[in-house]
């Protein structure tokens, strides 16, 4: 329902500064400047290289299955998307707060982008089946908070599903495989600094 999403949203912004003056604060202790990337600037991006090191280093790797080298390929989206965030999935409230923080330097970047709560349009199709789910009602992952950016004069917004990026992210440099992983903190930065969304 539109009132509940709002809200959602609501509440996310109005938590988003405590949580990410929390992470700061946590990575300060572990020697990284955290306050440095709210800028979106150069040094931002400096900081970030230095902040995607520490985390290549810190977050542990999944067990290394002899059949399959990496049992979990993919990101757990359907876990990502359902989870409270407590127990065994306190990991996706870190990285849930390194999304925000990421997505505070792109906003600082460039002021035109802002979190808005998305359809996702593969999600929409999948749970609007006429059959099964004849009113389409929408599974967990069909609304989600994401980072837009609207030009205001009538042209496709582009969207930046930040915390699902900062997900796969994290999830690859889990990887038991120490495969490369074709992304960095802070996300998207250095593209939207090029002028790459202008």
């Amino acid at each position: 329902m539109p009132e509940q999403r709002a809200e959602n949203l609501a509440q996310f912004l109005a938590r988003n500064p405590n949580r990410i003056a929390v992470l700061v604060s946590w990575l300060a202790r572990e020697g990284l400047d955290g306050a440095a990337v709210l800028k979106g600037d150069e040094a931002a991006l400096a900081e970030g290289r230095r902040i995607d090191a520490w985390l290549a280093g810190w977050v542990p790797h999944r067990p290394f299955d002899p059949v399959l080298g990496d049992g979990e390929v993919g990101p757990p989206r359907a876990r990502w998307f359902a989870s409270d965030r407590a127990g065994a999935d306190l990991m996706f409230s870190f990285v849930s707060d390194l999304a925000r923080l990421n997505a505070a330097a792109i906003a600082a970047a460039d002021p035109l982008f802002s979190w808005a709560v998305v359809e996702d349009a593969l999600e929409a199709a999948a749970t609007a089946d006429l059959i099964d789910n004849p009113h389409g009602e929408p599974s967990d992952r069909r609304y989600h908070l994401c980072l837009v950016r609207d030009t205001y004069d009538g042209s496709m917004p582009i969207i930046l599903d930040v915390p699902l990026a900062m997900l796969c992210l994290v999830h690859g440099r889990m990887s038991p495989l120490g495969l490369p992983v074709p992304a960095e903190f802070p996300i998207g930065l250095h593209a939207i600094r090029s002028g790459a969304y202008a």
